[in-house]
């Protein structure tokens, strides 16, 4: 069955049952016994039947929307993001759905499967995520001809040809390890998120082969995607430690909260006994005592991109469809983008005073 054809009498047909039990089913209206309501779904999710939500009218959705998928919005990198997103498709009439599938920090699959599910339902028309998604989902997007953008994430290993506007983390990494060495720190700390944020791999390897270069010795320390595990995590390591680090390196706004609280309880005083560095500008970095030594990677920007990525395949699809042509979105090599970073230098790293 065509995926596009498929409908509620398809379920009807495959399960024996009438259209008004497979509709109440669905909906999950009373009048249904438990037995028959699961054999409905278990059908409709085989089958790939999606329900229109937004033609039902149960959500006011329409195809001028776009779904942005975060995780995490407690990282303040997103609230720069999400502003130069929409900027750009308020610009254009359309509208942004926020929906995070890793709710403090914390990835969640079963998350992400509701939320692929609720925008298929609600015929999004197009997608940028955050994170790289599972195959799974990739395949649904695929299947129903949704585009996607990733921003500050790798598109899959399955599908490399996908958009995406990323960070150049190798050579950020490379800026840090530089400074670090002419400071003449050879013992460096990197407290990091998991592997399931993509940009890990490529923070670290250019941390390991500045390390490397420099004759310093990197330590990584891998901490859940949020402040309170950052302060845990680092808490133990110091606990352990025979020498404290020259250099901590946090990976990210809300580790770099989780060791900053860890190091004012320890009475670890930044620079003199410890020198800081954090990925990710954000606002209020230049206002802390002593200001921050950050990498600004330009979230607003890269936002910005990802939104003009997505839009103008949104445009072309729309246009090929109204000449007869195909729906599936036309993906081109211009459509990989990455933005270079600024190493913001303060004073937590042990620089005398705070200049660009």
């Amino acid at each position: 069955m065509a995926k596009c054809k498929l409908t509620m009498r398809d379920i009807s047909r495959a399960s024996g049952l009438s259209m008004f039990t497979v509709s109440r089913a669905l909906s999950g209206a009373a009048g249904v016994s438990e037995a028959s309501r699961l054999q409905i779904r278990k059908i409709a999710q085989e089958i790939g039947y999606v329900p229109n939500r937004a033609a039902q009218e149960l959500r006011g959705v329409s195809r001028g929307q776009i779904a942005l998928i975060t995780a995490g919005t407690a990282n303040a990198y997103y609230l720069d993001l999400m502003l130069g997103i929409q900027q750009t498709t308020r610009a254009q009439g359309q509208e942004v759905v926020l929906m995070d599938i890793a709710l403090n920090g914390a990835y969640d699959a079963a998350l992400e499967d509701r939320v692929i599910q609720r925008l298929l339902e609600a015929r999004m028309a197009g997608v940028i995520t955050t994170l790289t998604l599972k195959p799974e989902s990739i395949d649904l997007l695929t299947a129903w001809d949704i585009p996607i953008v990733f921003v500050d994430a790798s598109p899959p290993l399955q599908a490399p040809h996908l958009p995406s506007v990323t960070t150049d983390n190798y050579a950020a990494s490379l800026l840090v390890g530089e400074h670090m060495s002419w400071h003449g720190y050879r013992n460096w700390l990197f407290i990091v998120y998991p592997e399931r944020w993509s940009s890990r791999l490529d923070r670290e390897r250019g941390l390991r082969d500045a390390a490397a270069k420099h004759g310093a010795t990197l330590i990584v320390l891998e901490s859940d995607n949020d402040a309170a595990s950052a302060h845990r995590v680092l808490g133990r390591f110091l606990d352990d430690a025979v020498n404290r680090p020259d250099a901590l390196i946090a990976g990210n706004n809300p580790l770099l909260l989780g060791s900053m609280k860890l190091l004012r309880e320890r009475d670890v005083e930044v620079p003199r006994d410890m020198a800081l560095v954090s990925y990710d500008e954000f606002a209020w970095a230049s206002l802390i005592d002593p200001p921050l030594t950050v990498l600004n990677e330009r979230s607003e920007e890269i936002g910005r991109i990802a939104a003009e990525t997505l839009i103008s395949i949104i445009t072309e699809q729309t246009e090929s469809v109204r000449r007869g042509g195909h729906s599936a979105p036309d993906y081109k090599t211009a459509h990989q983008l990455q933005v270079p970073v600024d190493l913001v230098i303060r004073r937590s790293c042990g620089c005398p005073s705070s200049h660009g």
